[in-house]
């Protein structure tokens, strides 16, 4: 416990981590991109609490993070207020004050610092919100929480690279719808759909070509990049997260034609990878098995 609580402490923030050291384990991933900076934390059951800072926090720096609940389900105990998350729940956090998070299953969760400089004009709606979950049913709240998941497992999980930009402005875009009270996306659903469609028919068109990208999508549609990633967290996915998802579908098919049968390589390489490495590590990924073992295990059942 005492190498996870001297992680927090290097981290800047003062949380103190309590487990039962027979069978602990965690793991801590940090991804920082410009003001975005996302914790994940992997772990057995454990208690996690504010401890004593030795930082005075200001009136003008304050301390809140955004949490989602990737998998698992934990309780938090933030003042006065106690509250259940399960998967995809979003909880507002004032690391200023005192608050517990608990769990007694592993858990994943994703935590999210938010630049003060960006959100202090949201300082009384913050604090309004600090240990209640978020609406993730509809509006913003449930495109916010499919999105920062289908990013995460995007960069992360697949090893795809970092963080565009674009999707940093999106996540922050729908802070501050959440925060102002709205129940819209601001795109129009027809708008939406078109844009997807094309989108769509765009990778079919261009899947075995390498340098196509979620940029690509957005310059052939004349739409900005940030614009087109809002257009897709409506569906829980990002433009790169489903553009390696159609190559990963179209991969796995033709692995399948056992009739016309084509080597690994060829097949990676009709599909846009490039990488071959990166190629097993995305499908194991998606389907749980390497290419060649998928291809195996090919029957009615697949």
């Amino acid at each position: 416990m005492a190498f996870w609580n001297d992680l927090w402490a290097h981290a800047n923030r003062p949380i103190v981590v309590d487990a039962e050291p027979q069978g602990f384990e965690g793991v801590l991933t940090r991804l920082c991109a410009d003001e975005l900076e996302i914790t994940s934390v992997r772990s057995t059951p454990l208690i996690a609490r504010t401890g004593t800072s030795t930082t005075a926090v200001t009136a003008d720096e304050k301390i809140f993070t955004l949490q989602v609940v990737y998998a698992g389900r934990c309780r938090l105990r933030h003042g006065n207020t106690e509250t259940v998350a399960g998967v995809g729940d979003i909880i507002i956090v004032n690391g200023s004050k005192h608050y517990e998070l608990a769990f007694a299953v592993p858990v994943h969760g994703l935590v999210m610092s938010l630049p003060w400089s960006r959100f202090k004009g949201y300082a009384e709606r913050l604090e309004a919100l600090a240990g209640h979950r978020i609406d993730v049913i509809r509006g913003p709240g449930a495109v916010l929480s499919a999105f920062i998941r289908s990013a995460w497992e995007h960069m992360v999980e697949y090893g795809a690279g970092d963080w565009p930009d674009s999707a940093a402005e999106v996540l922050w875009d729908l802070l501050t719808s959440i925060l102002n009270g709205e129940t819209g996306n601001g795109i129009s659903r027809g708008r939406a759909e078109e844009l997807r469609r094309k989108a769509k028919a765009l990778v079919d068109g261009e899947l075995s070509n390498p340098a196509f990208c979620s940029t690509s999508i957005a310059e052939a549609l004349g739409v900005s990049a940030r614009y087109l990633q809002r257009v897709f967290a409506e569906v829980g996915t990002t433009p790169s997260g489903f553009l390696i998802a159609k190559r990963l579908e179209t991969a796995a098919a033709l692995l399948r034609r056992l009739d016309r049968p084509c080597s690994v390589t060829d097949i990676a390489l009709q599909c846009g990878f490039s990488d071959l490495s990166y190629f097993s590590r995305a499908f194991r990924c998606r389907f749980g098995r390497s290419p060649r073992d998928y291809r195996l295990s090919a029957g009615p059942d697949l």
